[in-house]
């Protein structure tokens, strides 16, 4: 056992009411200008993976302001979770049910926003890391949502240079793959593909690059979704058991067995609350 790793934990502040909400223990994020509110927390993330030289030895965390009310957390709970790891990538992923009863967050946003695993597909393909992204398994070690996790500055350089190929494509020239990545969605304020698509990139690297070694905190102690899926936490536990079992030992069974329960409440997409 090495020393206590350092813990850098920074809430985003996108206003004066979202400054003074800054919970207890947390850093604050200076978004206040929010000069490109189309790319939501990336914006304020990337400026500073961009311009702050980071400590090899610590961990990183950047939260939005809805970060203890979805998860149930302190700042000091994330902070001991963290040090007691002995990982590269903690996470601490809210709405279970919406981790457990799909084979990946990829299958998860296509529910809400068809389009969106052609679209990234098309994207990886552009930059030479196609992913089978309609088979890819993901457990809770893997399942990352709103970008609620704590890295070393390692896995943040790799999840930079994923998104920041994302940011140049969506910056770019007008193009059919631009168009696609950039689709305006349903999501309250008509937010674009492109921010859902960079949310999902740590739960990318975290399943196809094995180096990266994760932890997940509870996810089921934490808030679930709206949606009726909600109503079965015991068959969203089994599921995500299922689908860890199948990471590990590789038996199409367990597959089998996750399939039969996904379907019972996925056919037709969840209802939204």
């Amino acid at each position: 056992m090495g020393p206590t790793p350092a813990v850098h934990l920074y809430q985003i502040a996108y206003s004066p009411a979202t400054l003074a909400a800054i919970e207890p223990g947390y850093e604050v994020l200076d978004n206040l200008a929010n000069p490109r509110p189309d790319w939501y927390e990336y914006w304020p993330l990337r400026r500073f993976l961009l311009n702050h030289p980071l400590d090899e030895a610590a961990f990183y965390g950047f939260f939005s302001p809805k970060f203890g009310a979805k998860t149930l957390l302190t700042a000091a709970d994330v902070r001991a979770t963290v040090q007691a790891a002995e990982a590269d990538v903690v996470l601490f992923s809210p709405q279970p049910d919406m981790g457990a009863f799909f084979l990946n967050v990829f299958e998860q946003g296509e529910t809400f926003d068809p389009g969106l695993i052609d679209a990234y597909s098309a994207f990886l393909d552009h930059i030479g890391r196609t992913a089978p992204l309609r088979q890819l398994v993901m457990d809770s070690r893997q399942v990352v949502f709103s970008n609620y996790f704590v890295a070393r500055p390692a896995f943040w350089r790799e999840w930079l240079t994923l998104n920041e190929a994302l940011f140049a494509v969506c910056e770019g020239p007008d193009t059919p793959l631009r168009q696609a990545l950039t689709k305006p969605t349903t999501y309250p304020g008509s937010a674009q593909r492109k921010v859902f698509l960079q949310e999902r990139a740590a739960s990318l690297l975290l399943t196809v690059q094995p180096r990266w070694k994760s932890h997940a905190a509870n996810p089921f102690t934490m808030g679930w979704s709206m949606s009726r899926l909600r109503e079965h936490p015991m068959e969203a536990v089994m599921s995500d058991a299922l689908k860890l079992a199948y990471r590990q030992q590789g038996f199409g069974h367990y597959l089998q067995a996750f399939s039969t329960l996904r379907d019972r409440f996925v056919a037709g997409g969840p209802a939204r609350g």
